[in-house]
This record gives structure tokens, sequence and C-alpha cells, in this order.
């Protein structure tokens, strides 16, 4: 009897019965604030979306390249269409004709269905689609190949593939080339076959 009379007491204390009244507006209120809370931090937080950005291309019609060197324009390039990546160092081309100073007495005319230029590197690439590629030297000399390289820093012209090297009274044909235009240094790596006239 003693103890249901304290608790009986103890509900009649006004304290008391207030505090058991305010626990449950406090865990509610507690509640919402963490609500409250999370979405203050989370809410300028954009979801990541982990696809690739795709890179803008930017497509160019009757396109023309040049490139100075010390003042002097060395490179001029022509080509039906150009695109250029966004972000991207490098141009490919379609249709296209170079027209390269190697040096003042000597030009080089390169034409082929595709190629690249590397802006950064000054490199220059030229394929064949249908037609072979060709690149005439202002001396007379012709090389003709599937593919291309020329560097304009190294001074080379490269290709791994079939090369025929025609000149004023001559055609040589191999495999892989490797040539410093500015000296007209030509080396054929294998296969070499040639035919001099007169």
């Amino acid at each position: 009897m003693a103890r249901v009379s304290k608790w009986r007491t103890l509900f009649q204390n006004k304290p008391f019965v207030l505090f058991l009244a305010a626990i449950p507006i406090v865990l509610t209120l507690g509640g919402l604030g963490y609500i409250a809370h999370r979405h203050v931090v989370s809410r300028g937080t954009v979801p990541v979306d982990t696809h690739p950005v795709p890179r803008a291309q930017v497509v160019i019609s009757g396109f023309l390249y040049t490139r100075s060197v010390d003042g002097q324009t060395k490179w001029f390039i022509k080509a039906m269409k150009a695109s250029i990546g966004k972000g991207e160092t490098t141009t490919r081309l379609w249709n296209l004709s170079a027209h390269i100073l190697v040096k003042p007495d000597l030009v080089l005319d390169i034409s082929g269905d595709k190629g690249v230029i590397d802006q950064i590197s000054h490199q220059f690439y030229v394929k064949e689609k249908q037609v072979p590629v060709a690149a005439r030297f202002s001396n007379g000399l012709e090389i003709v190949s599937s593919r291309l390289d020329y560097d304009d820093k190294a001074d080379s012209i490269h290709t791994n593939g079939q090369v025929l090297i025609l000149g004023r009274s001559m055609i040589i044909h191999g495999r892989g080339l490797h040539s410093t235009p500015k000296k007209q240094f030509f080396q054929l790596d294998e296969g070499v076959r040639a035919v001099f006239a007169g």
C-alpha cells in the first residue's frame, strides 16, 4: 500500500508530470532537428554522374591551316573538311593538300584522303583511303605510299609501309622509309628494287 501511495504522490507532483509530458515533445523536436540538419547538409550536393561527358566536336568545311616559324609561314594546309574536338590538340582532315616550306629552296607538297595535325608536337600524318599519298619535292623527287608521317621539329618523314620513290630518271621501290627532307636523305628498310634510266 505504501508503494501505491508513493506513485500516487509522485503523479500528483506537478513538476514530475510536466517532465513526463515533455519527454515525447523533446524526442519529437530532436528527431525533426536531425532531419532538418540532414536536409541542410545534403541540400547543396549534386548527384555524381559517372557517364563521361561527350567532347564537343567542331566540323569545318573548307579548312585552311598555316604554321609560322620565326615570322615565316612554313605550312599551308587545305582540307575539304576538318574536325576539331574540344580540349584536343589534334585536328582531323579529309581530302587535303599541304604545301610545306622545308627550307628556302625546297618545297614539299603532300596530298591524301585523310590526315591529322598535332598542333603541339608539330607532327602531321597523311594516309590513303582510295588514292595513295603523294609527297612531291620542288626538285622533282616524289614519294608515294599508303601513309606518311611528317615531323617538322625532327625534320623527318617516316612510314612502315610500301614506298615508291620517283625521280627524273629513277624509280626505287621498297618497304619502310626514313627520310630527312632538308638533307634529301632517304633510307628504305627492306625489299629495295631500283631502276635507273639513261
